[in-house]
């Protein structure tokens, strides 16, 4: 079988944009919380979260978790050599930022572009690749700019003009305009909450709550190997809802100022924001024209509980069938695994039950961690920015601990690396995720 292969990476995180800025802070253990700066929290018993600071350079009238996907999917391409027949026409700069038609394919080694080309560029027709992002709240900021305005105003008739012509939710339409042409909105109301799907590929927001990152990615595998496209862009995005913050403030599983996964004496999740958007293609494609083949995505499992609107099943039911299908598919043993990347949220319930699901798919002395602890939990860009860790975790030969992990919650058979970063042969990765609605999803990486 023709295996799907990872050929370009793209992050916009509250720890860094780009994979060297995150690599870095996850290596240091610098994490991105702060004073929420778009909310007035005077009267809020929690004032921080996770928001993306560095600026990503994105125009246009679109939301603000498309401005990060775009920014994100901008890298991946360039990462991945790239020649579109968009607006653009060039590769753009790995950080997120304006296109350089006259630099050159980026070299993922050196952090720059080669002048000389450094792969093939492979020149795609739009209507072959699909795009699709998973995402927990869409774009919310057409919504909430109505709902904490100055006096109250409630939406307007132009207002509502605009959300039914399909801008909300159009995250994957506004990466597949900014790098193909085209429109960003759906075409009218009737398609605002379908994919756009043609006989070749799919534009597709798919909301999968928490879990939506590895969603998306297994969608995408999926329309590879079946043929229904020759490239695919895939991964997750959601920016800072104020809606989120204090809906979770509500539902009191915020914390006070850290978030410690895993931890004894953890106190919540820290909300966030982001995007990481991966260029997806068919093996022999990729290594014909010589891009870089950074990771395998080698099996996927996604399943839903009916439990509890907001908490998994007390046994991990859920995402214990996820990974079982996930490593089903990748013809791995749990003890093939190296390294597990936790959702691992920093909330109470949640953190218990992984350590079951930990417990009862993996033998004794399998490595895990969680990112959260710098990043927040960025909602349905978690498991894909989760994903890009494991990516570089397989290319670094290094294991990223949980950062503020000092006594951890239960014994456990399993390794809990925390502490420092540690050097240690790595190949093979399962990236966990759970989300609200009882979504859970998992994904088998491995290397190159």
């Amino acid at each position: 079988m023709d295996e799907v292969v990872i050929s370009g990476m793209g992050i916009v995180s509250p720890i860094g944009c780009g994979e060297r800025r995150f690599w870095d802070a996850l290596c240091k253990g610098q994490a991105g919380a702060s004073p929420v700066d778009c909310l007035d929290t005077t009267h809020l018993p929690r004032t921080i979260a996770c928001q993306v600071r560095e600026p990503i350079h994105v125009e246009g009238d679109m939301g603000r978790a498309s401005r990060l996907a775009v920014a994100a999917a901008r890298q991946a391409v360039a990462g991945a050599g790239l020649e579109l027949n968009g607006p653009h026409g060039g590769p753009y700069r790995p950080d997120g930022g304006a296109h350089n038609p006259a630099a050159g394919t980026y070299n993922q080694a050196s952090g720059a572009y080669n002048p000389d080309g450094g792969c093939r560029s492979l020149e795609i027709d739009s209507c072959r690749v699909s795009v699709v992002v998973g995402t927990t709240m869409g774009e919310t900021e057409f919504i909430e700019e109505r709902l904490f305005s100055p006096g109250n105003e409630w939406l307007s008739s132009n207002h509502v003009s605009r959300i039914l012509g399909g801008r909300p939710g159009s995250i994957a339409a506004n990466v597949r305009a900014d790098l193909f042409g085209g429109t960003g909105g759906l075409p009218s109301a009737a398609l605002a909450h379908k994919p756009q799907v043609t006989s070749d590929g799919t534009t597709m927001d798919l909301y999968g709550a928490c879990a939506a990152g590895n969603m998306a990615i297994a969608v995408a595998r999926r329309q590879l190997l079946t043929g229904r496209c020759d490239l695919a862009l895939a991964g997750g995005a959601d920016g800072f809802s104020r809606l989120a913050f204090l809906g979770f403030m509500r539902l009191r599983v915020m914390a006070s100022r850290i978030c410690r996964p895993f931890d004894a004496e953890r106190d919540g999740l820290l909300v966030g924001e982001g995007a990481a958007m991966f260029v997806l293609e068919r093996e022999s494609q990729a290594r014909a024209r010589g891009a870089p083949v950074r990771a395998y995505v080698a099996g996927c499992g996604m399943t839903c509980e009916t439990s509890h609107p907001t908490r998994p099943d007390p046994d991990g039911d859920g995402l214990i069938r996820a990974t079982r299908a996930a490593l089903a598919e990748a013809r791995l043993q749990p003890r093939d695994i190296d390294y597990v990347c936790a959702h691992g949220t920093g909330t109470p319930q949640n953190d218990a039950i992984e350590a079951i699901v930990l417990e009862q798919c993996f033998p004794e002395g399998v490595s895990f961690s969680s990112i959260k602890a710098l990043t927040g939990h960025t909602m349905g860009a978690a498991a894909a920015l989760e994903a890009a860790c494991c990516v570089l975790i397989l290319e670094h030969q290094t294991l990223i601990p949980t950062w503020h992990l000092e006594k951890l919650l239960q014994p456990c058979s399993l390794d809990a690396i925390q502490g420092r970063v540690r050097p240690a042969r790595v190949r093979c990765v399962l990236n966990n995720a759970a989300g609200f609605g009882g979504y859970d999803s998992s994904i088998v990486l491995t290397a190159a």
